[in-house]
């Protein structure tokens, strides 16, 4: 895009987790935006000149000002948009979504990039044909979709979706699916009567992922109706309309969802600030941190598996110690109860071994 717009612009795909979970918040909030497909001409003429390499999603602002990162965007948007914020305004409810922030976006994109190309692959190579290739033929555009899948698709295992680890992937999956159900029996949004945070987050994976590609579509369809129910209240969804639970609530029901992300995510978590720690030895202040810091067993839904330690959950699990840490007395107090419920009073004392930032769209020593 050339010369001068107007509003703001998502740039992301149909298919992408973090496109899906900015865009669910740019509608809830009433922000009136273009829609604009990530093609191989956009990455060229936008993405890579401005961000400096190929990421999505990416929002444009109508000052020409770019952000990139899902967490960043929302956040941006919450803060220019009228009317409630995205954030709980309560310590508990707040921490909650953080954490769930922090299960969606860094530990159930493993579950989506199983389902994908273990039960979707040819229809994702038709989708990156088709968006990137609107007017060739079909034949054309699944060539031109079997070269654009393939980086992705190769990339699935360094998440940990792998033949060793698909049954626990799944198993983890339905049992999240399980106890997401029965929570929606009794709230129509993770916190009440409206979205928050954590219902985006969950929203980007549940909804661009594993509810748009067909197999898994038809996978959730028979299991988890409650699921698919709340994905069509998420799209209708109106800032404004709805409200969270009174009094700091966390529902009992979210409890088995945070137990469960607990016992497997935090492992990973503890593995990768090890791994920070030995990487940033030597590394001074504004240092470039590596997007995989190594290789490392994990586990999933009882299966072992290797996979890439990524430094970028990092970023996220800073967040909720951030918020975590800002909280005194009462409050302090009923956060540490509740994580001791769920087991994770290891998780906001996990030292990272330094402070992240992020710096011209990448994860640097602050």
């Amino acid at each position: 895009m050339s010369g001068r717009w107007m509003g703001y612009v998502l740039i992301g795909a149909e298919a992408s987790q973090f496109s899906a979970k900015a865009r669910a918040c740019l509608r809830w909030k009433r922000v009136a935006f273009e829609d604009r497909d990530a093609t191989p001409e956009v990455y060229r003429d936008i993405i890579e000149p401005r961000i400096g390499y190929a990421v999505i999603p990416v929002l444009q602002t109508p000052e020409g000002n770019v952000i990139q990162d899902s967490a960043e965007i929302i956040d941006h948007v919450d803060g220019i948009a009228p009317g409630p914020s995205v954030h709980p305004q309560t310590p508990l409810q707040e921490l909650v979504s953080l954490l769930l922030e922090l299960y969606a976006d860094e530990w159930l994109v493993i579950v989506g990039m199983h389902y994908r190309w273990t039960y979707n692959d040819a229809w994702m190579v038709s989708e990156f044909g088709r968006v990137s290739a609107p007017h060739a033929s079909p034949d054309e555009q699944m060539a031109v979709g079997e070269v654009l899948a393939a980086p992705a698709r190769q990339s699935a295992s360094r998440f940990g979706a792998s033949e060793d680890t698909a049954s626990g992937i799944e198993a983890h999956y339905e049992g999240f699916l399980g106890d997401f159900s029965e929570h929606l029996r009794r709230h129509p949004f993770v916190l009440g009567g409206r979205p928050s945070l954590a219902d985006f987050a969950l929203y980007g994976v549940l909804s661009a992922v594993l509810f748009r590609d067909p197999e898994s579509a038809a996978h959730m369809k028979r299991l988890a109706p409650m699921v698919v129910s709340w994905i069509e209240r998420m799209d209708a969804a109106k800032a404004g309309e709805g409200e969270l639970l009174a009094g700091d609530e966390v529902p009992a029901t979210l409890l088995p969802i945070l137990k469960r992300q607990i016992s497997e995510q935090l492992p990973v978590l503890a593995d990768t600030a090890r791994a920070l720690e030995a990487w940033s030895v030597a590394q001074p202040t504004g240092a470039r941190i590596k997007r995989s810091l190594g290789t490392h067993e994990f586990t999933i839904g009882g299966r072992w598996g290797q996979r890439s330690m990524f430094s970028f959950p990092l970023w996220r699990l800073q967040r909720v110690q951030d918020h975590f840490q800002s909280l005194g007395g009462a409050e302090r107090a009923a956060a540490e109860r509740l994580l001791e419920a769920i087991g994770g009073r290891d998780l906001v004392e996990l030292r990272i071994p330094v402070r992240l930032a992020r710096r011209d769209f990448r994860l640097v020593v602050a």
